[in-house]
């Protein structure tokens, strides 16, 4: 599979496979968007986690640039706070989650979590953190939005880890991924439309502007007083 059609996987995938046949008519019926089931998911996050709805959103769009890269990587790729929080709750269906990996990502995209935490070992998350930055700079063709990818775990912050790794130029890819390319460039040489921001193509219309919500509510809750997006850091790839 090359990295074009790995990503066109992950901008068609709207986590049906979570949603249970008995309750479809009822998902479809709740949410009256292009695509119900990523609604749902969204749903959920947001009430779970006290987030806007269109946050929710725009957080499970940058969970699958963060898949794309964990797939194609040959090295340890490691998430924001945020990203890692819809990484979890996408790992609480089991069963959805592996028939992801099997059929859509065809990759087994797993979780390892910080055992302890140990300062050598937090260490090698930070800088896996930071090449993860560049990496994404490198396929996606634009720094990633700091709402979603600003907050770790680690003493750090986005703009360090721009600058930290910024003379980054090569990574390496997994096996039967061409690196002589970045995504971006794919799209370029090809002509197809190459913008990846959050509610633009395919994924726009499943529900960045439909009724379910409101489409200019991008930000986190603020209910109790502060804002409402943090959580453990995690991932296969370094965390909580």
């Amino acid at each position: 599979m090359s990295k074009k059609d790995l990503w066109q996987n992950l901008v068609n995938y709207h986590f049906e496979n979570l949603v249970p046949k008995h309750l479809w008519d009822d998902i479809i019926a709740k949410f009256q968007g292009q695509n119900p089931c990523t609604l749902a998911f969204a749903d959920k996050l947001a009430r779970k986690l006290g987030w806007k709805k269109k946050f929710a959103l725009k957080a499970i769009w940058e969970y699958k640039k963060f898949v794309f890269l964990g797939v194609v990587a040959d090295f340890g790729v490691t998430p924001s706070k945020i990203i890692d929080q819809v990484w979890h709750e996408h790992l609480l269906f089991s069963a959805g989650y592996r028939l992801f990996c099997q059929n859509v990502i065809m990759h087994d995209f797993d979780h390892s979590p910080e055992l302890v935490a140990l300062e050598q070992q937090t260490e090698i998350f930070q800088a896996q953190y930071y090449r993860t930055i560049q990496f994404y700079i490198n396929e996606f063709g634009s720094n990633p939005p700091t709402d979603i990818w600003g907050e770790t775990k680690f003493e750090s912050n986005l703009e360090k880890s721009r600058k930290e790794e910024s003379t980054i130029t090569d990574f390496n890819y997994a096996s039967g991924y061409d690196g002589s390319g970045s995504l971006v460039s794919l799209y370029d040489s090809s002509g197809d439309a190459s913008n990846f921001d959050f509610g633009e193509g395919d994924f726009g219309g499943a529900g960045a502007g439909d009724s379910w919500g409101n489409s200019t509510d991008n930000s986190c809750s603020d209910s109790d007083g502060g804002t409402s997006c943090s959580s453990s850091c995690g991932g296969g790839c370094g965390g909580d």
